[in-house]
Parts: C-alpha cells; sequence; structure tokens
C-alpha cells in the first residue's frame, strides 16, 4: 500500500493508507502552503519463502493554494486566478471544470452556459437541462422559475384567468389589469390592452382613450309579422360625450339585431343619418329578437344602444306583448294577433294565482287587444295567457305564458296621526286612536276612524278648520212670460277666507217627490 503525508502549514501532519495511486484530498486555502509526500510499502520475498517489508519515501513536494474572488479559477500552486465562463458560478474550484452554469442557465461544467429558452427554467447550479414551464405558465429567457402566463394572474397558488374587462400582457404573478373606462373585453384571459375593445366609442388606436356618448336614439314604435320587424325611433342630431363635449354630427345608424339565446343568428346594418325606421326582415316567426340602435359619429363609432326586445308573431296564437302592475290590484295586459289569422271573432284571458278570478276573460271582437284585470291581491305573482276563439265558438293555441308581480301593499301617503294602514283594502285606520282617547286633536277638528280630520263646522282646508260654512240664499220670481220661473242665487255671507265658489248646485223637488239637480 501507500502511505499519504500531508503537512499543513501550522505543522500538523495527517496521514492516510491508501491503496491506488490516484486519490483525491479537500484542502482549502485557508491552512496553505502545504508539504506533501508518499512512502511505498513493498513486501520482498526470498527463496527461502522468507520476507520482509521495506520502505520507500518519495521526496516531498510543496504546495501553495490562493483563494480566487467570486466565480474565478486558479490560485493553484501560484496560478493565475481567471474568471469563470458568462452564466457560470464557482464556489471554490481551482480548475475550469468547478465552473458549473448558474439557475436559468445550461451547458457542461466549465461552458459554455446559454439561457433557458422561453416558456422553460433551471432553478439550480450545474449541468441538467432547462424544464418546460408547466399548464397555465410561463417564463423569459434566463428564468429559474415560471409565473403565470400572459392572461393569468395568481391566486392561492394557482395561475386563473383574467375575468371579462381584464388583461395581463406579462409573464409574471402581478395581477390583471382592468381596462381603461367605457372599453371591456368580450372574453377572459385577455393578453393585450388592445383586447380591451370601447363599449360605444375611441380616440384612438389602442383603445386606451375611450369615451362614452351621451347620444342616444329612443325608440318609439315597433311594427311586426310573422317574419319582419319595424322599429321607429326618435334621431338624434350630435355625438355628445358624457361630458357634454360635441364630438360631431350624427352620420347615421347602427341597427343590430339578435336571436335571443343564439349569438351567432346575429346581424348589423348602418342607415344613415335622417333615417329613423328600419326594416328587419326574413325572421323566424315566433320568436324573441333582441334589438338596438345606436347613433353614428363621422369616425363610424357607436353611441350607446337603445334596446329592445320584440317577439315575432305567431301562425296560430296570440303573443302577449307586455304585462304591467299598474297597481297593487289592477293588472294591463296587451297583446298581438297576426293578420293572417283567418275566421277570428276574439279572446280569451286566463290568469292563474292567488285571488285570480276563476273563469277565463272572454270578449268578442278582434281589435281591442288590451285588457285591465282588477280585484287582485298585492305582491302577488300571477301568469297569463291568451288565446284566440273562432267563428263557432271554437278555442285556438294559447299564448306563451308571461307572469307579473303586483305592487306592494301600501297606504300613499302613509298614514297620519299614528294610524295604522291595513291592507287590502290599503286604508288607513285611526280607531285605536278614538277608543283610547275620545277625540285626537287636528288642527282645530278631531280625527275619524279612516284619520280623517272633520271639523266641529265648517270645512278643513289649508292645514286647519275653517270658519263655519253658510249655504247660499235663494230667491223665486215669476218670468215676464207668466210661465217660467226666475230663480236667484244669491252667495253666502260671509265666505271662508281660504276657500273659493267653483259652481253652485241648483234642486228642485217636484211635486211626485222627484229631483231634478
Amino acid at each position: 500500500n501507500y502511505e499519504l503525508i500531508i503537512i499543513f502549514g501550522n505543522g500538523t501532519e495527517q496521514t492516510t493508507i491508501v491503496n491506488s495511486t490516484e486519490y483525491t484530498v479537500s484542502l482549502s486555502a485557508i491552512n496553505s502552503p502545504y508539504t506533501i509526500r508518499a512512502v511505498t510499502r513493498f513486501t520482498i520475498v526470498e527463496h527461502s519463502n522468507s520476507s520482509f517489508v521495506f520502505e520507500a519515501q518519495s521526496e516531498s513536494v510543496s504546495l501553495t493554494l490562493s483563494s480566487c474572488g467570486s466565480n474565478m479559477f486558479g490560485g493553484f500552486n501560484g496560478s493565475v486566478c481567471v474568471s469563470c465562463p458568462d452564466n457560470s458560478v464557482n464556489e471554490g474550484g481551482y480548475t475550469i471544470g468547478s465552473c458549473e452554469c448558474g439557475a436559468g442557465y445550461t451547458g457542461q461544467d466549465g461552458g459554455p452556459c446559454v439561457a433557458c429558452t422561453e416558456d422553460t427554467y433551471k432553478a439550480v447550479i450545474g449541468n441538467s437541462s432547462c424544464q418546460p414551464c408547466p399548464n397555465k405558465t410561463g417564463s423569459i429567457r434566463g428564468s429559474t422559475s415560471c409565473s403565470c402566463a400572459n392572461g393569468y394572474e395568481l391566486i392561492a397558488d394557482n395561475c386563473a384567468a383574467c375575468g371579462r374587462n381584464y388583461y395581463k400582457n406579462t409573464t409574471s404573478n402581478a395581477t390583471c389589469t382592468q381596462c381603461p373606462t367605457y372599453s371591456n373585453t368580450t372574453g377572459s384571459a385577455s393578453t393585450s390592452l388592445s383586447d380591451c375593445e370601447c363599449t360605444f366609442s375611441v380616440d384612438n388606436a389602442n383603445n386606451s382613450s375611450c369615451y362614452a356618448f351621451q347620444s342616444t336614439p329612443v325608440i318609439v314604435n315597433t311594427t311586426r309579422s310573422l317574419t319582419w320587424i319595424v322599429i321607429l325611433w326618435e334621431p338624434v342630431s350630435s355625438v355628445l360625450d358624457r361630458n357634454g363635449n360635441n364630438r360631431g354630427l350624427v352620420f347615421g345608424y347602427s341597427v343590430a339585431y339578435q336571436l335571443s339565446g343564439d349569438p351567432n343568428n346575429s346581424e348589423s346594418n348602418n342607415v344613415p343619418a335622417g333615417t329613423s325606421f328600419y326594416n328587419i326582415t326574413d325572421l323566424q316567426n315566433e320568436s324573441q329578437y333582441i334589438i338596438s340602435v345606436s347613433a353614428l359619429n363621422n369616425d363610424s363609432n357607436k353611441g350607446p344602444p337603445a334596446t329592445i326586445i320584440v317577439t315575432t308573431l305567431s301562425v296560430d296564437r296570440p303573443i302577449i306583448d307586455r304585462v304591467i302592475a299598474y297597481s297593487n290590484s289592477v293588472i294591463g295586459v296587451e297583446w298581438t294577433i297576426s293578420s293572417s289569422v283567418l275566421n277570428l271573432v276574439g279572446f280569451n284571458v286566463y290568469v292563474t294565482g292567488v285571488g285570480a278570478p276563476q273563469n277565463s276573460i272572454s270578449f268578442n271582437g278582434t281589435s281591442n287587444t288590451f285588457i285591465n284585470i282588477t280585484d287582485l291581491l298585492a305582491s302577488t305573482t300571477y301568469t297569463v295567457t291568451v288565446s284566440t276563439v273562432f267563428d263557432g265558438g271554437q278555442e285556438g293555441n294559447l299564448s306563451p305564458p308571461e307572469t307579473v308581480t303586483t305592487l306592494d301593499a301600501v297606504c300613499t301617503p302613509s298614514c297620519p296621526f299614528g294610524g295604522v294602514c291595513i291592507v287590502p283594502p290599503n286604508t288607513c285606520n285611526c280607531s285605536s286612536l278614538i277608543s283610547t282617547g275620545g277625540s285626537v286633536d287636528c288642527y282645530g277638528g278631531r280625527v275619524n276612524s279612516s284619520c280623517e280630520c272633520t271639523c266641529y263646522d265648517g270645512l278643513f282646508v289649508g292645514g286647519s278648520c275653517s270658519d263655519p260654512l253658510y249655504g247660499p240664499t235663494v230667491l223665486v220670481s215669476p218670468s215676464s212670460n207668466g210661465r217660467d220661473v226666475n230663480v236667484t242665487i244669491q252667495p253666502p255671507s260671509p265666505v271662508v277666507s281660504s276657500a273659493s265658489i267653483v259652481n253652485y248646485e241648483l234642486i228642485i223637488i217636484l211635486g211626485n217627490g222627484t229631483e231634478q239637480t
């Protein structure tokens, strides 16, 4: 074997028995210089099979180690320190092979080291390969980790798509950026400001300065049939933005329509300024369409739309246009029937819900297609359908149902003097006040059970009870023809100062007891 002897700079020795001619020793420049020598042990065998051990010692070798700076190699026995290749690091080695590619770079030890490509990464030092980024993440060249890709943001350690009206144009864990005012995106995971489309109009090409029109057409009427709808609107003269700045004259209108629930079944057309109607043709019968009209300025930028939903007529049944709650007990129903329906003589209206009429409401005639339904309950939802009635009493198909909810039951105005609102019939009641107090004073009078002020004499006018009222005086005299009677009415005196006489009522009681007023 061999005996390896290392003598440190402080004089201490380290002896190691080795069986190989190659041996690696970890030495530090801190304890330099070193003296190293080796001893070879031979076993000599004589012809008589006796043996003895013979030792031979090498000459001593002196070794000096110097500490190079960060990311440099050399300093071995006085060798010059040299910088490692670009993008590599050295943690105390003495040769170029100790320079390893840094995180974010790949290559053999000693270089060259090349940056990880876009959307790959390498987190450790060494000669390992760059790894691809996981789904929904990405990286720039030379990355040590992956961040959320364009269009995604970091939420709870996961990359989530930017929501509608937000975008992100960097590979990072930053949050998504909201679109500028008056603009939005058409979907999620948007990656650029250009994905933010101006809602109404735009000042420049990159959508960074959208403005909102203030000018909007007003849809005033629609006419429809089985396959077409005519829409009529009030035109606007100029285009104003939200701040009232004039953006130029109206150069036309954009009319867009879409089959409800089917965004692929849509169309948009422009009409010139001065036009106030448009005929939409080739539609499906008994189908609901969403129609909008927008003003256009000289750059063909759109203002905010006026939108209406219209249903084309049916070939064999009414279509309800609207059901309106007028009060807490009255609803109105309006419908349309195609003129192509023959032998029509009337309609039946059906209402279902708590407190609804027990039977259908029937009436003859085809010109009236509106009805008010009364005596319903407050805050109650009702379903309405309409059917056709043909010659001979045969009933046709029911319309699609429509629902409506009556208004809440309230006393308007609220009951005075602390009275209680009784619903229904939505009247004020002050009986408890009268029963406990005998009478409640109200501006010189007293309150009755309906929470109304009554006066001992006179009227409740001007917020208080008036002076007593006096009736007029009647004088009669024969007329000049001797057959008629002249009646003279003298005004009362005094007249209440806060009231004025509107008219008189003359009552004549005939001899048989009947009255003429």
